[in-house]
């Protein structure tokens, strides 16, 4: 496996994963303002208001994805036998819906909020998630550079054979922790 994802990395609470979402979530809620502003020509305060509001509406619409739709896709699937569909594939067509909705969610809220023409809407919903998908690379890969130096720094080891003394044991999953068995 590759070293974006151990173990350590998968825990819930961590300093470090918190802050690096925390920074993740200013940078994209900067990049939609300056997204939308230059896109659209939008004013300050609306182009904010349109950073904060639409998120929470794809909020929204990802929970009613999740709680309503899922089921009503699986059961059709199930019912009709297609076969082009699996039920099993499920997750892949609700991020196709989710995806197809956000973008038309986003171009409504910025076409409401800031009266920019349809055609800036629909650019500006479809260049910032873009932008937001490089800053998220960016974000994570200059994050794995800093984990790698820190553990390789404090155990003059490289992070991908640690010590046992550098691995920790989680109070969340003791079950994936072979030491807390024996």
């Amino acid at each position: 496996m590759k070293d974006y994802l151990k173990y350590d990395d998968t825990q819930i609470f961590k300093y470090d994963n918190l802050i690096l979402a925390f920074v993740y979530t200013v940078g994209h809620i900067l990049i939609a303002m300056t997204c939308n502003r230059i896109i659209t020509g939008a004013s300050f305060d609306v182009a904010a208001a349109d950073a904060f509001i639409e998120p929470i509406i794809n909020g929204f619409w990802f929970y009613f994805l999740l709680v309503f739709l899922k089921k009503t896709i699986i059961q059709k699937i199930e019912a009709n036998n297609f076969k082009l569909f699996n039920s099993s594939r499920v997750g892949i067509y609700l991020a196709v819906i989710y995806t197809v909705g956000h973008i038309f969610i986003a171009m409504a809220c910025n076409r409401l909020l800031t009266g920019a023409p349809l055609n800036l809407a629909a650019v500006d919903a479809l260049v910032e998630p873009m932008v937001n998908g490089f800053w998220f690379y960016l974000l994570f890969e200059v994050f794995n550079k800093y984990k790698k130096v820190v553990h390789e720094s404090n155990s003059g080891k490289s992070s991908k054979n640690p010590s046992p003394s550098m691995t920790r044991t989680s109070k969340l999953a003791p079950i994936n922790n072979k030491k807390d068995l024996d």
